[in-house]
């Protein structure tokens, strides 16, 4: 994965690190390695900041297929300038992550990446993604989910297991950046590791 674009907001750069930790260490402690090209759906994926770290963490496994979508068409816009990668296809979509399952010609994904969910707010929207999301998983495949707050991080684990989703892994943060908007909200504050 090549990065054309700096990122475009201060602090970015030492979060996407931090996050480049916290997937490698994510996927050690769900004994989950990942091997041959992989098929990758980044769902509301905004500008797409982690796309190279994300990319880096799936070694040695390579990705061969890389869709983004959101429905900033700003954000969208800014992840297809930023990110290039060769001897693959990558594409960023600007739409409603719930309409995956009518979108045309895609492969099914070895893994679904979800930065910074919002099920707490959006609970009834997210329940839509998520059926969308784990009938775009091939079987075994994986769905990998950041979460800002401790409640919402509850929330969508519940609702991941509600579908027969098996959680392999979930860890706090604790090097999470805190955010000034609201107490106790944090970059990926929590991330797990799913199997369909």
């Amino acid at each position: 994965m090549i990065q054309k674009l700096p990122f475009s907001h201060e602090g970015t750069d030492g979060d996407i690190s931090r996050l480049g930790v916290l997937l490698s260490g994510v996927f050690e402690l769900a004994d989950t390695r990942f091997t041959g090209k992989l098929a990758v759906l980044n769902l509301a994926c905004g500008r797409a900041d982690e796309t190279g770290v994300l990319a880096a963490s799936l070694a040695p496994a390579e990705i061969r297929f890389y869709l983004g979508i959101d429905l900033r068409a700003e954000a969208v816009e800014e992840a297809r300038k930023r990110w290039e990668l060769p001897g693959g296809e990558i594409d960023f979509r600007e739409g409603n992550a719930a309409t995956i399952g009518r979108m045309e010609g895609l492969p099914e994904f070895d893994l679904v990446f979800i930065r910074h969910q919002n099920y707490w707010h959006y609970a009834m929207v997210w329940e839509g993604i998520l059926d969308e999301a784990l009938a775009a998983l091939k079987d075994g495949g994986h769905l990998v989910c950041t979460s800002y707050f401790d409640l919402e991080h509850e929330l969508f684990v519940a609702s991941m297991r509600t579908r027969g989703a098996e959680i392999l892994a979930s860890v706090r943060h604790t090097f999470s950046r805190d955010l000034p908007d609201a107490v106790g909200k944090g970059v990926d504050r929590w991330v797990a590791v799913f199997r369909k």
